[in-house]
């Protein structure tokens, strides 16, 4: 007899519930009003279309803490901010689905289902018909001053800068056997399935999904004294890194959007790679 599979669902609250009474009068956010309706429809969708398929499942907002690893299947109510966080949490052993509550707000290019379509999606999940893209991650292991190390991996991207967003970043970059010191408003570096994002609208390329290469790319450097600048962006084929060392008092490493960061003072290093983890990302 086949084991049902373990389903989580995970939600964002909409953009009304997390403004909350900083919005002025409902009269005058019809925009907020008319996407949190759109939201709540499609969680309901959700939640119906799993009962009809005979799917028991665990609902839990993206906000509290969660425990992935004991889930078959995870599903992202949202759009890819809350695909992203799950994405971080979950393994290769799983799959994950991203389903997009309202296109009319939210991008979720990495979200492939709607209300619309939910059901027959998860029909083919469950078929094992389901189209499925293996996406890698990004590894990022940060070693502060006392030689203690926190690694984190994540879909997307990271950003390096400082954590005054009108401030310039300073740090040592180091590429094979390359070296350079960086002034600038700080970098992206993405995996390929983050090419489409952040760093594209930077000036970088968009590369093969299934890709294991990295790709970096400094934002507008600034040139000292006439210093002609040679690691100015470009991919690093995978088993190779990209070591940043920071000159910053105030530096910061946004992972995956403006959400989850880290402290990257003056002498940390990081140390950028691509993960040997990867997702099971469904598209159809």
């Amino acid at each position: 007899m086949q084991t049902s599979p373990k389903v989580l669902v995970v939600y964002k609250r909409s953009s009304l519930e997390v403004a909350g009474k900083s919005l002025p009068s409902l009269s005058k956010v019809k925009d907020f009003i008319a996407n949190h309706s759109r939201h709540k429809e499609t969680l309901y969708v959700i939640e119906h279309n799993l009962n009809e398929l005979g799917l028991k499942y665990k609902k839990i907002s993206r906000n509290k803490k969660i425990d992935y690893s004991i889930y078959n299947i995870i599903i992202t109510v949202g759009g890819d901010g809350t695909l992203l966080e799950a994405a971080r949490n979950t393994g290769s052993n799983q799959l994950l689905l991203g389903v997009n509550s309202d296109p009319n707000w939210s991008i979720g290019k990495f979200c492939h289902s709607n209300a619309d379509n939910f059901k027959k999606i998860m029909s083919r999940i469950i078929n094992k018909t389901a189209n499925i893209n293996k996406l890698h991650k990004l590894k990022v292991v940060i070693q502060d001053h006392k030689s203690s190390t926190k690694t984190i991996e994540c879909l997307n991207d990271i950003l390096v800068c400082h954590a005054n967003p009108a401030a310039m970043g300073r740090y040592k970059i180091f590429i094979n056997r390359q070296a350079e010191e960086h002034r600038n408003s700080g970098i992206w570096i993405s995996s390929a399935a983050g090419s489409t994002g952040a760093i594209l609208s930077a000036g970088g390329i968009r590369v093969p999904k299934e890709s294991r290469s990295i790709q970096y790319r400094p934002r507008e450097l600034y040139n000292l004294k006439g210093n002609l600048y040679k690691l100015t962006g470009g991919l690093i084929s995978p088993g190779k890194v990209i070591k940043l060392q920071s000159m910053m008092s105030q530096g910061r490493i946004f992972v995956d959007g403006a959400h989850v960061h880290y402290a990257f003072p003056y002498g940390c290093r990081a140390i950028v790679s691509s993960s040997s983890n990867y997702i099971n990302l469904v598209t159809r």
